[in-house]
């Protein structure tokens, strides 16, 4: 997850750019120039031009991230570019000089892959007209990426994490309560009316939905597979990849097709028809079973709860509210429509 920020700050784990510069330098062998940073949910990730190998892409974590964690975002990312099955670009890799897939110090992790170029989906111009030859391709990535990481196992010791939609219940009450706790001492950050909304939909998700995803087939999915991790070709009509593995997890398969078509239907004038056109690249590549289908427009909605009130509950603890605020900010239109419609419907 990744935006544009105005000038080099400090990156994640406490390290200052020029330290992070200097381990790449040491550890790679690459020349840094023009260094652009990017804002991430925990990474930073600073963009940067090697004369030998092009753009790169230097991703900044924090110094106690787990080795488990390390080699599980790795693994993904290895099958991710080795599958005949993906037809669009995925970031790899880089090694240093030693051959080591990442540097560790005592302030600051990092990992080099390569950049990819273009123009991210939720960059793209779009007056509310559905582009079905954009989203069908997807609902198509989202199947082949699905397809790929069918080749690895999640090992146990890779802990859950928040952004899973089979604990969007759960995710959706704990921001919530931030955000009733905030109306307090600031009045107005979330109408009451949006949190009832909000509220009713993640209670009806843990009665009915909730208790039918272990009957699902589960495998290792992307998950996080929104409009800003899609890359775009140069007609703007097909994705020429995909970025931001960090999220990639053992959960019901379907979650991630649920994932790209509840982004897919933003901004749209007809968000029912954006749904299907993703949903019917997906189904080109995968045939989904029955009670998949039964439940994927649910569980798209569920992650536009999540979303809205995520990052409507982070802005209130962070000091540049912006970037949380810019996340969420086409999301709370939709899920009135949905509210009063139902959940998208295959």
């Amino acid at each position: 997850m990744v935006s544009e920020a105005g000038e080099l700050g400090r990156p994640a784990g406490g390290a200052d750019i020029a330290e992070v510069f200097a381990a790449v330098e040491r550890n790679y062998g690459f020349r840094v120039r023009n260094p652009k940073l990017y804002k991430g949910e925990y990474d930073s990730n600073i963009r940067f031009d090697d004369p030998e190998h092009g753009l790169l892409l230097a991703k900044v974590s924090a110094p106690d991230l787990g080795a488990e964690a390390v080699r599980w975002q790795e693994t993904v990312l290895d099958a991710a570019t080795r599958s005949s099955e993906v037809n669009f670009r995925t970031p790899t890799v880089m090694l240093t000089s030693d051959g080591r897939k990442h540097v560790r110090t005592d302030r600051f992790l990092v990992r080099v892959v390569t950049w990819i170029s273009g123009n991210l989906m939720n960059e793209r111009d779009t007056s509310g007209d559905i582009d079905l030859s954009l989203l069908r391709s997807l609902g198509e990535a989202s199947a082949r990426l699905t397809r790929a990481l069918s080749t690895v196992r999640m090992p146990p010791q890779i802990a859950q994490h928040e952004w899973m939609l089979h604990r969007g219940p759960q995710e959706v009450r704990h921001s919530l309560a931030a955000l009733e706790d905030s109306q307090k001492s600031q009045p107005g950050v979330a109408a009451e009316s949006q949190i009832r909304t909000i509220r009713a939909i993640a209670d009806r998700f843990e009665q009915e939905i909730l208790p039918r995803l272990d009957d699902l087939p589960w495998a290792v999915v992307h998950h996080d597979l929104h409009d800003a991790n899609v890359v775009l070709d140069r007609t703007g009509t097909e994705v020429a990849g995909v970025i931001d593995f960090n999220d990639a997890v053992h959960a019901p398969r379907i979650s991630d097709l649920a994932v790209s078509a509840a982004y897919a239907m933003l901004r749209q004038n007809d968000p029912e028809r954006a749904f299907g056109a993703v949903i019917d690249g997906y189904r080109s590549i995968i045939e989904p079973t029955a009670p998949e289908l039964e439940l994927v427009g649910e569980l798209s909605l569920m992650r536009l709860c999540m979303n809205w009130a995520h990052w409507q509950s982070r802005a209130l603890e962070s000091a540049d509210n912006e970037y949380a605020l810019n996340r969420s900010k086409f999301t709370w239109p939709l899920i009135e429509h949905l509210a009063e419609k139902g959940a998208p419907a295959v």
